[in-house]
């Protein structure tokens, strides 16, 4: 119970928190009177006497409403009571509702103490509920406990997770099918050659996507038109008169478009009106129709309240694209945004937050699409402004800047830049603005350019979209060549946000993009080489590295980076020099990735890309500080993805305090380890580790040492070096050969070999990898070959046969082996790598090592983690593997090898993700124990070792088998 002076002071709280959050944004400063309506009764349907602590209703956004109580299970309660009840003023459901636990200390507070209390303590605990009417559910977030921070903490998420996930794809999905159906009106309308003209004119290059991209310019038109009529910018009858349903005259739409082009946003308008104009002239009655649809979709967006964090034009454009598969470019998830946003763009590295803050600050994007890093990013800084104190003319003084100036992006598709353009403009307040520096630039042509790497060699590139319709304001014929550049000058942005294309050199050609033909794909490529030499980033990482490295070139001395990037930016060989870069010439950074499979599908990082992503962020150092040594790197494993807005930006906060864990309210999402680079780009070994004490155990395996779990470190009494110092390391696959029937390369053909009669002879190769036959240390050859090349050239290769050999991929759900022998010498192939010494003791305690809880675990830390439940390494990788020097051992501890493999050689064993029960496994880890001399109670931790590694997603993979296996150990 509540005792009455305990209620009178939430009360009182309750008031001025109401006042608090009015003065968190700008525009509900401006809001009417009863925006914030408090402790008042006959808000809500069914009783006159129910009273709402508070009761939020703004422009833009669904009524939410606010329970407080000095205990949080109470104001828990009372929120979720408050889901689903319906307001008297305008019958409208509250399907959000937050808690706020009230800090005990503001008991004791007056009002006015509250008041400026409110305005500087950071402890306010808070959760918020979400109904999900379509699953019929309930969400909360945090999952268990609060959020932590302060009033616009509070304030930021109400105002940008008001609105359900799931309510917005559903939304999305509906206004996706109203688009759909205004192309397929369209469609029976035209002829297919106009048909062609209308795509052409939209950039797309099939007919049915041009006419499903006219579909959403339109209704991006539409939605901006309206905009701008509610903010008293424009005056146009459009929507009154039309009906759910019906068809809209294109005559009013046109006018009241051109009306607006004439004034200001050209941009937005331009490419509508043309598509209007001619569909209109072709097929009156079908394009009435598809703009009827349109505005049904409007209406149904406008009933929803989606709010200004979602731009349903920018939204849909990703799912029409046509080749951004091919191109390996992917649209980055609105939350994914809002957490790089929050961990890039900080208030500590922004001193100044004005309102002309934009006059010189820079925020970039340089594969920008349809503009959701930007967006996320001016939401940011726009929020700093606010705390500050900013009002509706500060904010509109704002908001002319950064669309004039601040907001530097460019992309190879036009009508992605479109969006991104206004995307960015819906965030104002219809204020008018100049030319933007959002630009289209060219790929490909007469001299194969290469979109944005162009910047490489130039300041400013050429804004097509700006020649094709014209600036955002003024006339064409008043504008001279700079003004139709978007310019980005060496060391010039203060922050640089991407999600840079992936494509390498490997397999599809890197420019292989619709439209281009293969001379100038050619010619790209070509290009492409030219401008990366002397940069460190390798063609075969692919264009992601090329971007960081521009990156470090156009980003000034003390400015941040925040990229979006395969997980193989932190593993891959061919990575090596870019890290090197990031590690010497940047410092504060942070990786950032999700556990392994969590963050595939619907809930990926970037949509559509079904591959293993990370975050990046890094402030470029100052000269002053660039011969202080490398920088660590602070690996950050998300155990779910961020998938919500508001909850994506709590994610970020909890990053940013922690030192060894990620919180979310009560619940731990999250582990943190720092990794002591060297300098020289070696593997990032600890990202995607969820039990950090796995990557403490193998950073220190590296090194020689033995520490788990804390324990005092143990030295394996030999020392560390690579598998390129310690054995020899036989040719690639394509030096050797290739099976028969398949493209011709190296010296031999090979066929399977059919029986153990077969694997005889000296050309016989460890080619492939069968998880049925490969699950012993001895094993048989797979393939035997004939020769093809030259005879001295087949001797060479022969030369190579050895008896070891190291698995250049491995399955952990299904594999066993990471490393095996042959009775017979043999070449390696395309799954193994042959290793040789003169030493066959060498080569026993080799192998003995490698499928050892330590062998597996370094191999595990070193190489790619990109898919669950497997580990691909390249040859670079596997020279540069940390192994012991086995030559040093002793004379006894050889012997012993050699014992202790001849036990074991005809084990069979268990798939690499099942050793927490494999009993061989234990006796190869004990006999690896006993070769080095350790301790002898050391098995108790290395089955400890082996439980938390099978515990890890990358590991596991979701195998079924495993899942049981570790459950039923618990």
């Amino acid at each position: 119970m509540v005792d009455g002076q305990s209620k009178a002071h939430e009360q009182q709280f309750n008031y001025e928190l109401g006042n608090a959050l009015k003065g968190t944004t700008a525009q509900w400063k401006a809001s009417s009177e009863g925006s914030f309506s408090v402790e008042r009764t006959g808000e809500l349907k069914g009783s006159a006497s129910k009273r709402v602590d508070i009761l939020v209703r703004v422009d833009g956004l669904p009524v939410v409403a606010i329970e407080t109580s000095y205990d949080g299970r109470d104001a828990c309660n009372d929120a979720m009571a408050r889901i689903s009840e319906e307001t008297v003023r305008g019958g409208k459901m509250i399907t959000t509702a937050i808690a706020v636990e009230i800090p005990l200390g503001f008991r004791h507070f007056t009002r006015d103490e509250t008041a400026r209390e409110l305005r500087v303590c950071d402890d306010l605990k808070y959760a918020m509920y979400q109904y999900l009417p379509a699953e019929n559910d309930l969400v909360r977030l945090p999952e268990c406990g609060f959020f932590k921070g302060s009033v616009f903490n509070l304030s930021h998420l109400l105002n940008s997770a008001v609105v359900a996930k799931e309510v917005v794809d559903d939304e999305s999905g509906k206004v996706a099918l109203l688009v759909r159906n205004a192309a397929e009106r369209l469609e029976e309308g035209l002829t297919g050659d106009q048909q062609a003209k209308l795509s052409g004119v939209v950039y797309q290059r099939t007919p049915f996507k041009g006419l499903q991209t006219t579909a959403v310019l339109w209704l991006n038109a539409l939605l901006t038109m309206q905009r701008l009529q509610k903010q008293g910018v424009v005056d146009t009858s459009v929507f009154s008169s039309l009906g759910i349903g019906s068809s809209c005259d294109p005559r009013p739409v046109l006018d009241a478009w051109q009306k607006i082009w004439e004034k200001n946003w050209r941009s937005i308008f331009g490419p509508a009106i043309t598509a209007l104009e001619w569909s209109m002239r072709w097929d009156f009655v079908a394009t009435a129709d598809a703009l009827g649809l349109l505005v049904n979709a409007v209406q149904s967006i406008e009933l929803m309240q989606l709010g200004s964090h979602v731009h349903i034009g920018a939204e849909l454009f990703p799912k029409l694209s046509e080749d951004r598969k091919e191109t390996a470019a992917f649209y980055t998830q609105p939350a994914t945004a809002e957490l790089l946003a929050t961990l890039t763009i900080r208030s500590e590295d922004m001193p100044y937050k004005g309102a002309d803050l934009f006059e010189k600050f820079r925020l970039g994007d340089l594969a920008c699409g349809t503009g959701t890093l930007l967006r996320a990013g001016y939401q940011q800084i726009k929020a700093f402004h606010e705390e500050n104190g900013g009002d509706i003319e500060s904010v509109k003084c704002l908001h002319k800047t950064a669309m004039e100036k601040g907001l530097i992006g460019v992309d190879i598709s036009p009508i992605a830049t479109h969006f991104a353009s206004s995307s960015l403009a819906a965030i104002g307040m219809g204020e008018p603005y100049g030319k933007t520096q959002i630009g289209w630039v060219e790929v490909g042509g007469k001299e194969g350019l290469t979109g944005a790497l162009e910047y490489f060699h130039a300041d400013g590139l050429s804004d097509l979209f700006v020649k094709k319709f014209g600036q955002s304001e003024g006339s064409e014929e008043d504008e001279g060549t700079a003004m139709q550049s978007v310019v980005v000058s060496e060391g010039s942005l203060d922050v640089l946000m991407m999600n840079p294309p992936y494509t390498n050199t490997q397999g599809r050609p890197a420019f292989d993009i619709k439209g281009l033909s293969q001379d100038q794909i050619s010619k790209c490529q070509e290009r492409w080489k030219k401008q990366m030499r002397g940069v460190p980033a390798l063609r075969t990482a692919g264009m992601a590295a090329s971007f960081l490295a521009l990156a470090r070139l156009k980003v000034k001395r003390g400015g941040r980076i925040g990229f979006v990037l395969p997980l193989t930016a932190a593993f891959g060989d061919s990575w090596t020099k870019t890290r090197a870069m990031l590690e010497c010439d940047f410092e504060d950074i942070t990786a950032v990735v999700v556990s392994s499979g969590k963050a595939l599908g619907t809930d990926a990082l970037s949509a559509d890309t079904n591959m293993e992503e990370m975050l990046l962020t890094a402030t470029r150092r100052e000269l002053k500080d660039i011969h202080n040594g490398p920088s660590s790197i602070r690996c950050v494993t998300l155990e779910k993805p961020p998938i919500r807005l508001g909850e994506a930006r709590e994610i970020g906060r909890a990053i940013l305090k922690v030192e060894d864990a990620v919180w979310l309210g009560d619940g731990k999402v999250g582990s943190v380890v720092d990794f002591e680079a060297s300098g020289d780009g070696m593997a990032w070994s600890p990202l995607g580790v969820v039990h950090s004490d796995l990557a403490i155990v193998a950073y220190k395996l590296r090194r020689g040492m033995l520490c788990p779990f804390g324990k005092e470190s143990v030295s394996l009494g030999v020392d560390m070096a690579t598998v390129d110092d310690v054995l020899d390391v036989g040719p690639v696959e394509v030096q050797i050969g290739h099976v028969k029937g398949g493209r011709p390369y190296g010296v031999f053909a090979f066929s399977p070999v059919i029986s153990r009669s077969d694997a005889i002879g000296e050309n016989c190769a460890m080619w492939s990898a069968n998880s049925k036959t490969q699950r012993q240390l001895v094993v048989l050859p797979t393939h035997k070959g004939i020769p093809t090349g030259m005879e001295d050239q087949c001797k060479q290769v022969r030369r190579s046969a050895s008896t070891l050999f190291y698995a250049t991929g491995i399955r952990w759900t299904s594999q066993a082996m990471l490393s095996v022998t042959t009775h017979i010498p043999a070449m390696g192939g395309r799954a193994w790598v042959g290793l040789g010494h003169v030493d066959s003791r060498v080569l026993k305690a080799s192998v003995l090592w490698f499928n050892s809880i330590f062998g597996m675990l370094i191999h595990w830390t070193q190489g790619m983690r990109t898919q669950p439940g497997r580990c691909v390494i390249r040859m670079g990788a596997i020279r540069k593997m940390p192994c012991p020097c086995f030559a040093d051992l002793s004379v006894n501890a050889l012997d012993f090898a050699v014992c202790a493999f001849d036990s074991l050689k005809e084990r069979v064993l268990l798939p690499a993700c099942q050793v927490h029960v494999d009993v061989v496994r234990d006796e190869i880890d004990q006999a690896v124990i006993d070769m080095l001399d350790l301790p002898k109670d050391t098995i108790k931790d290395i089955r400890i070792l082996r439980r938390f590694w099978c515990e890890e997603p990358s590991v596991h993979g979701g195998n079924k088998t495993a899942l049981k296996l570790l459950k039923e150990r618990e």
